[in-house]
């Protein structure tokens, strides 16, 4: 007997009410969602009215931190207004397994691996050394001791290329942004 599609599929948290009008979405995540996975995997998967899963692209993401709790706010390609978005009020949200357990892993080699006292690198420069990696729900952020004093730096592509483990390095870009 052939496995279901829906095996294929984990949800990782339920679509809540709409936020403005262009089509931005409250997201409740669920205890098998990862904070990276907003960062790592565009494609996403919801049911239409005969259940069938429909592929949705993350637009992009925000949070807001509200009373010590972390909200969620996507935006999606196919929900592009606030009645789009209230159509998809109470919808459950779903990612390929296999690219969540991916995700998962790449996150615990990062935060399982302990970069205090790392070297940070910037445009072939020496910028300074890691003084903490600080744990946040949507991914590590990293303190970093510099010249002008310390600097936060979130632990995402578009400011961190690569940790050397070997090496003790973090190789890091746009840290001029941050400043």
């Amino acid at each position: 007997m052939k496995p279901s599609a829906d095996n294929r599929f984990t949800e990782i948290g339920r679509l809540g009410k709409a936020h403005g009008l262009q089509g931005e979405i409250r997201f409740f995540p669920n205890k098998l969602f990862d904070p990276g996975l907003f960062d790592q995997v565009s494609i996403f998967y919801m049911k239409n009215r005969r259940s069938d899963m429909v592929p949705v692209r993350l637009i992009n993401y925000r949070t807001e931190n509200k009373q010590k709790q972390v909200l969620f706010f996507v935006k999606f390609d196919m929900i592009t207004t606030r009645s789009d978005a209230e159509e998809a009020m109470d919808k459950a949200l779903y990612a390929d397994r296999s690219e969540l357990e991916s995700v998962v892993t790449e996150q615990e080699g990062t935060a399982d691996a302990d970069l205090t006292g790392y070297a940070v690198f910037c445009n072939g420069k020496r910028w300074g050394e890691v003084l903490d990696v600080l744990d946040n729900p949507a991914h590590p952020i990293l303190e970093m001791r510099v010249e002008s004093g310390a600097l936060l730096v979130p632990y995402v592509d578009e400011y961190v290329e690569s940790a050397d483990h070997e090496e003790g390095a973090i190789y890091c870009k746009n840290l001029n942004q941050l400043i």
